[in-house]
């Protein structure tokens, strides 16, 4: 049977596996080197060739080179983004399957229940992100295949003319065609495993206040005392279980530090992009014709850049919001019924989950909600400011 993670992200692990970015347990070199080749000659070469596209490509109007520009600075950040996949391959399996240990799997009928949202919410987004990206890739790449005149998918600087034979041609429309699905998946499909991670973090800290908050059911289901019978036996079945829900915390402190080490730049890295890719929407938007089909090009793709800040951020908000909710669950429960050493224990955890558990993008932005709102913001002003800009260049 399959455990959790599987169930959650099994559509991920199988994109990243094609592109050799999973390791397994027994991982070959020759699969190694296999991914590194594919990372260099798809993405990294790729992008090279964009930019010198960019630099050197005078015969473009400027809403090409402007999308192009907007895809190149994507790609650049999203080399960053992909590369801790292969360099910490193994450090980066154990944290996805971190929560697929038994030792987290469900106990009772609420805890199940909790499970099973968590798994549809992270398979549904996952669902979404791999038929979009489906989508995406067939109308990028699908005008240049079955084109009457020689074009490609990608706009790349070569050193020769791709259309000088049929051979050249088509071994040049084959490579840009693989290089823009690589970018595709792979960029797109560690979203949704990334965010879905938080997620799931986000699920174990429900469970945890659940138990917490409910020790005195779970004692008596147990011991079948009613209240007003506590006695030590009562003590010693309560204090166990607290020392489970004790364990169960530093787990999931273990895994957020484990999750910021493994993807804290990675994220940074998506955000760098985003943010990039949008100041060029703006850029892009106060040059064209509102009334025109390049308008609803950029709004389209600032839609998507905003989604996915939006993403990360969302489930980071869940995280940090979920953890300060600790201490009231703590609060909640029947702890003036037990002992000293319960209740001390009880103090000490509700001391301990004060601290925030923010997850942040490469130690330096929180990934919340609120720096989502601020980005929107910043980008709004930057509209503004080049409309104005550009307002008073015509008069």
């Amino acid at each position: 049977m399959e455990d959790v993670i599987q169930q959650s992200f099994k559509i991920n692990l199988i994109v990243l596996k094609i592109f050799g970015l999973y390791q397994s347990e027994k991982r070959s070199v020759f699969v190694k080197v296999g991914a590194y080749f594919l990372y260099f000659s798809l993405l990294v070469l790729s992008t090279a060739l964009a930019l010198v596209n960019i630099v050197l490509d005078e015969n473009s109007d400027y809403m090409q080179k402007n999308l192009m520009t907007t895809f190149a600075t994507e790609t650049l950040f999203i080399c960053l983004k992909i590369l801790p996949f292969l360099r910490y391959g193994e450090k980066i399996r154990n944290c996805i399957n971190f929560f697929g240990h038994e030792d987290f799997a469900p106990k009772d009928s609420v805890e199940k229940v909790t499970t099973e949202e968590c798994i549809r919410i992270c398979r549904r987004n996952s669902t979404v992100y791999f038929y979009g990206i489906v989508v995406a890739e067939l109308a990028f790449n699908l005008p240049a295949l079955f084109s009457k005149e020689k074009k490609f998918p990608l706009y790349l600087w070569w050193p020769f003319d791709p259309t000088s034979t049929n051979l050249v041609y088509y071994a040049t429309l084959l490579y840009t065609t693989i290089a823009a699905l690589y970018d595709g998946f792979v960029a797109t499909m560690t979203d949704p495993l990334i965010g879905g991670l938080a997620y799931h973090a986000t699920t174990q800290i429900k469970i945890l206040k659940y138990n917490l908050e409910h020790l005195d059911k779970h004692v008596q289901k147990i011991t079948n005392v009613a209240e007003s019978e506590y006695n030590t036996i009562t003590y010693k079945v309560a204090y166990k279980h607290l020392k489970h829900c004790v364990r169960h915390h530093n787990n999931i402190l273990k895994f957020v530090g484990d999750y910021e080490e493994c993807f804290s730049w990675c994220v940074f890295w998506q955000f760098a992009a985003s943010l990039l890719a949008l100041c060029f929407c703006c850029i892009g938007s106060t040059l064209v014709e509102i009334a025109s089909i390049n308008t609803l090009t950029y709004l389209i793709y600032f839609l998507v850049i905003s989604g996915q800040i939006l993403f990360y951020c969302h489930y980071g908000t869940l995280l940090y919001e979920e953890n300060n909710s600790l201490t009231e669950a703590i609060y909640m429960g029947c702890w003036y019924r037990y002992d000293v050493k319960i209740r001390k224990t009880l103090f000490l955890m509700m001391e301990r989950s004060k601290r925030s558990m923010i997850i942040t993008a490469g130690a330096i932005i929180n990934v919340t909600l609120q720096t989502f709102l601020s980005v929107l913001k910043t980008s709004y002003s930057l509209v503004a400011v080049l409309n104005n800009f550009s307002k008073s260049t015509r008069e």
